[in-house]
């Protein structure tokens, strides 16, 4: 496997030009970047995935549909893609959605994204080593499974579904 580097930003989202080693600490102030891949059919529910036992953060949780750092150089655009089709072998299409806002984490500037379009979990090819499961959730299980410690904390996770129903009207009309 390669060694990840990762390029780190101000809050704001500006870039530092400093570059680290993925494990190493971030200089206080500095983050690096994170795409958070939100899948919603256009009736509202959301893929979600359980990450992998094996997995250092979070194992055995549940979370977004896909995510993961962005690599030194790539676009959020391109690391949402990437990591989608890596972890569950789905492709997201822009023009049914994109980037929402900007999340400022613990140690990482979240880029998340919402795309509503048709998702079956029968249908995916999970990663192993990444996700041991995925399935269709509506909000109200989301914000059930953070609140008994199920879900990966997430500090924008209400608001995002608060904002849920005019992303699917924004986003999941047909062509």
């Amino acid at each position: 496997m390669m060694e990840e580097l990762l390029d780190l930003f101000t809050a704001q989202g500006e870039p530092t030009g400093v570059t680290i080693r993925r494990g190493e600490e971030a200089p206080a102030g500095m983050y690096w970047a994170v795409c958070d891949v939100w899948l919603t059919t256009p009736d509202g529910r959301l893929m979600i995935q359980r990450r992998a036992d094996s997995k250092p953060n979070h194992p055995g949780l549940w979370c977004e549909s896909a995510g993961g750092a962005v690599q030194s150089g790539e676009s959020p655009e391109a690391a949402a893609l990437r990591e989608t089709r890596e972890e569950i072998g789905f492709t997201p299409d822009f023009r049914r959605g994109g980037k929402v806002f900007e999340y400022v984490g613990h140690k990482a500037l979240h880029h998340v994204f919402v795309f509503c379009q048709p998702v079956c979990p029968e249908q995916l090819t999970l990663q192993d080593e990444e996700v041991s499961d995925a399935r269709l959730a509506a909000p109200e299980e989301i914000l059930q499974l953070a609140r008994e410690g199920s879900f990966v904390p997430m500090g924008y996770l209400r608001q995002l579904m608060d904002m849920l129903p005019v992303l699917i009207h924004a986003y999941g009309k047909e062509e």
